[in-house]
């Protein structure tokens, strides 16, 4: 059984997000979003202790990077907020983390998932080698060269199935939520913690790393406009509302993926510096998120006298 397990935490998937307005920084809805999320984690990590595990570090993964409220989130586990330049692009340190688990998270671009997209709703999709690409496969493929094996995976069916198809073995609990994107069994947190506990003697999965050639298409949401100002900033090929690269090796090509979708040349030479204010207008979104909720508990117990 695994003892040292790194969880990476998305909002989409989770049981609290019921729209995009809930995964949109700054809103009413993602307040309590943030909430829930934080919810979902602490019953999985509990669990996880619980069953076996010594250490557990979780990696706020949406947006910002600041979504997960430690307080709500039992102490023994090890909360990792913002993005880091490295040693994993994005991530920062996996530590001595010997299995992933990828909790809350949303199908590919070009799916009907709920909330599908890869790293921005702005893609139609991506694809590698005339095949489509998701983030289970873009993270699971960053934490290869550490033999992480990727062995549990949740949100909603569509994203579950995307996820066995991809990553052979790879144990999957869906979010099934209704017409209102409210979840449709209130003990579906408490079995999802359950089946992440389970996971951990899933000793089919393998390490996970995407297949070479690196052919990358990427097809803009907003059409031939926006792929020639990703073309003419980054002097890549376009074809219509798609731009065009390969790449020698994974690391090359998901560094390049990172950089067209949220930098510019100008930024990069300045990554430090643009991470530390990124995570800095992060922390202020959890600063917010923590003052409504105490606000929140302050209204209820004034209607309760």
């Amino acid at each position: 059984m695994y003892k040292k397990i790194l969880i990476i935490a998305d909002i989409e998937g989770s049981t609290g997000c019921a729209n995009y307005t809930a995964s949109s920084f700054n809103t009413e809805l993602w307040y309590d979003a943030c909430i829930d999320m934080s919810m979902d984690i602490n019953s999985v990590v509990k669990k996880l202790f619980e069953s076996g595990v010594e250490k557990i570090y979780v990696k706020d993964f949406h947006r910002t990077g600041y979504n997960l409220l430690p307080e709500l989130i039992d102490k023994r586990a090890r909360i990792i907020h913002g993005y880091k330049k490295g040693p994993v692009l994005g991530i920062g340190s996996v530590y001595d983390a010997e299995a992933a688990m990828f909790i809350g998270m949303h199908a590919s671009s070009g799916s009907e998932g709920f909330l599908a997209h890869t790293f921005t709703s702005r893609y139609s999709s991506i694809m590698l080698n005339s095949r489509r690409v998701s983030e289970l496969q873009l993270f699971a493929s960053s934490l290869y060269k550490y033999s992480i094996k990727p062995i549990f995976f949740s949100g909603c069916p569509i994203a579950c199935n995307e996820a066995m198809e991809d990553i052979k073995g790879i144990s999957v609990f869906p979010i099934i939520k209704d017409k209102f994107g409210k979840i449709e069994d209130a003990l579906c947190i408490s079995q999802l913690a359950e089946a992440a506990a389970d996971s951990l003697v899933n000793d089919f999965v393998k390490p996970y790393i995407i297949d070479p050639p690196f052919n990358a298409e990427i097809k803009m949401r907003d059409a031939e406009k926006a792929a020639k100002n990703i073309s003419d900033r980054w002097k890549i090929r376009q074809k219509d509302a798609t731009v065009l690269f390969t790449a020698k090796n994974f690391d090359e090509f998901y560094e390049k993926l990172i950089d067209i979708t949220y930098l510019m040349p100008s930024l990069k030479k300045i990554t430090p510096l643009a991470l530390l204010l990124f995570n800095l207008y992060g922390r202020l979104g959890l600063a917010i998120v923590r003052f409504m909720r105490r606000s929140k508990i302050k209204a209820q117990s004034l209607l309760q006298k």
